[in-house]
């Protein structure tokens, strides 16, 4: 019975000592269990904050990326618009240059012609220059010069007379005053009339209420009639740099003309 009793306490005290030390073994090892979650959360926050950064820096990093393409884009547009509009220059340059030639060169064929021209209208004047004998008409001689060009003569008489005065006196020659033909002709006489204003067959009829030709023949001359306003005067002179209307009583020199298939004898 004592035996039983030892054995019932032993098994008892043993029983007892293997709680305890499953119980010791417990609360050791739960500081164990908690220190091994805190770390574990510890090194899952640190990683997810690194992610976290990884993700941020690849986002910018994208973010440069992208506003590197672009700008470089924006860049190669700029320069390609660069090279066109310096080629665009180039080229006009270019043109501007070969314009700035021809203009040269044509500038030189004019002199050469002014030259020409001059040269002509001297040795016409010093060979034509003469004195008639109209006393029959003004009681005294009329200071002339003459020359020809072409098929048609031209007059230049020098006393200052009104635009009927020069027309009576080109009637005393039998001439008429001058009829301009065309453009051409113009620009010829533009360029060979001393700085002086001449009287020419140009007056405005008030019969046919238009500008006509002294002689009514048909002339390629493109008159801008619109410029010439009737209130400034219905007759028409000639200068070295203008065709105009004037008051007919104004005292200008006078052109007579003549073609040569109807030069007088």
């Amino acid at each position: 019975m004592n035996e039983q009793r030892f054995t019932f306490s032993t098994a008892r005290f043993h029983k007892s000592s293997v709680l305890q030390n499953q119980e010791r073994t417990e609360e050791t090892q739960r500081p164990r269990k908690a220190g091994n979650r805190v770390c574990w959360q510890i090194t899952v926050t640190a990683l997810g904050i690194l992610c976290f950064f990884r993700l941020v820096s690849v986002a910018v990093m994208v973010i440069n990326i992208f506003q590197y393409s672009q700008r470089k884009h924006e860049l190669q547009e700029t320069l390609s618009n660069l090279h066109h509009n310096y080629s665009t220059m180039q080229n006009d340059i270019n043109l501007k240059e070969e314009m700035l030639r021809d203009m040269s060169t044509e500038y030189s064929a004019v002199n050469h012609f002014l030259d020409f021209l001059n040269r002509e209208k001297n040795r016409c004047y010093n060979k034509t220059k003469t004195v008639l004998d109209s006393s029959q008409h003004s009681g005294r001689g009329v200071e002339m010069h003459w020359f020809c060009y072409g098929i048609k003569c031209y007059y230049f008489i020098m006393d200052r007379k009104t635009w009927s005065g020069c027309t009576q006196t080109c009637q005393n020659f039998s001439l008429p005053l001058l009829t301009i033909d065309d453009e051409d002709e113009l620009m010829f006489l533009h360029l060979l009339v001393t700085p002086d204003s001449y009287w020419i067959g140009l007056s405005y009829d008030n019969k046919k209420s238009d500008w006509t030709w002294i002689d009514n023949n048909p002339s390629k001359l493109a008159l801008n009639t619109r410029k010439y306003n009737i209130k400034d005067g219905g007759c028409v002179f000639l200068s070295k740099t203008r065709l105009d209307n004037i008051n007919c009583d104004n005292l200008f020199s006078c052109i007579c003309g003549k073609r040569l298939d109807k030069f007088p004898d």
